[in-house]
């Protein structure tokens, strides 16, 4: 098997994959902070579409590294899952500088945080206001929304990372489940 392209071959995966998600997550927050609900239906299909995408791509990475690997030395579950888990975590930093920018230079917070607030309330005006036994809570949730520290510009990063690896590990347990093989240092049943 050809290691050393690894990282070459990762941070080409890594790029496509964190480019798909930091359009997603732009996208994702416009339709948001447009509060309208007609809109989150597509919110919705472009949530599923992205998720299906980020699977696809994983999987196709690391089925192109098992390919790398001969009978003889199989592709053990563990190759599969840093295989899976490297992409993901090389396009969560992407992904977080994205947001980082966006959230922190692009809009502002402050900036994001007010559209937030008067999307959540056109939403609630829309559909016909809150219970009244509910209008304390909401306005304390707005209220806290609005005092709340912003957080740093390498917390959003970190965000982005984690979210990416959160997602590269539950899904990198399918992948390298289905695409792991043992080895046959012996050739292919069969075959003698």
């Amino acid at each position: 098997m050809n290691r050393e392209n690894f990282w070459n071959d990762a941070a080409k995966a890594g790029a496509v994959l964190g480019g798909l998600l930091a359009v997603s997550f732009i996208v994702e927050n416009q339709i948001m902070l447009a509060g309208r609900v007609g809109l989150y239906m597509l919110y919705l299909v472009e949530w599923i579409a992205v998720v299906i995408a980020h699977y696809y791509l994983l999987h196709r990475f690391a089925r192109s590294r098992s390919a790398l690997c001969t009978a003889e030395e199989g592709f053990p579950f563990m190759q599969g899952y840093t295989s899976v888990l490297a992409v993901s975590g090389l396009a969560g930093i992407i992904v977080g500088a994205v947001q980082a920018l966006y959230l922190h230079v692009a809009v502002g917070y402050s900036a994001y945080v007010d559209r937030l607030i008067a999307a959540v309330e056109r939403i609630v005006a829309g559909s016909g206001g809150i219970p009244a036994s509910m209008e304390g809570l909401f306005a304390q949730s707005m209220e806290q929304l609005q005092t709340a520290p912003a957080p740093s510009v390498l917390q959003t990063l970190w965000g982005g990372i984690f979210s990416s690896l959160l997602f590269g590990a539950v899904f990198g347990l399918i992948i390298a489940g289905v695409l792991s093989r043992a080895p046959r240092p012996f050739g292919e049943p069969g075959n003698e």
